[in-house]
């Protein structure tokens, strides 16, 4: 999987599917920092991701503050060709001209290497199968 390095900060793409529709997101922010996967709620409201009633409310601390998110169970997210079936990612508010982080959960849990020199992500295990 490409990773891209734009002299600040290391992105790649996703897709995300939520109750049959998917999404492709670039820019995503690979971010061993963010101890979740994060998505911009702006992002996911063209799939119909919204705060539905009965969503638990959490609030997220950073060097920025804190912010409110919220957990929704996606059917699937897709980086490159590795899938991961029935994931929960958060959706908060991301800082400007972000709009998404790929955090520990996932790159923990799958075992992702990143290769800096080579500008890879690669999983050492296979993603859920159905």
């Amino acid at each position: 999987m490409n990773l891209f390095y734009d002299g600040q900060l290391i992105t790649t793409s996703l897709t995300v599917t939520f109750r049959g529709n998917a999404l492709k997101i670039d820019d995503v922010v690979v971010d061993t920092g963010s101890s979740h996967t994060v998505i911009s709620p702006d992002i996911l409201e063209s799939i119909g991701v919204r705060y539905e009633n009965g969503d638990a409310i959490y609030e997220a601390y950073g060097i920025g503050g804190s912010v409110p998110f919220y957990t929704k169970n996606m059917n699937e997210l897709q980086i490159d060709t590795f899938i991961i079936k029935d994931v929960q990612v958060d959706v908060g508010m991301l800082p400007q001209g972000h709009n998404a982080l790929l955090g520990l959960d996932i790159l923990k849990e799958y075992n992702f290497v990143i290769d800096l020199d080579n500008l890879e992500l690669q999983p050492l295990t296979r993603g859920k199968e159905d």
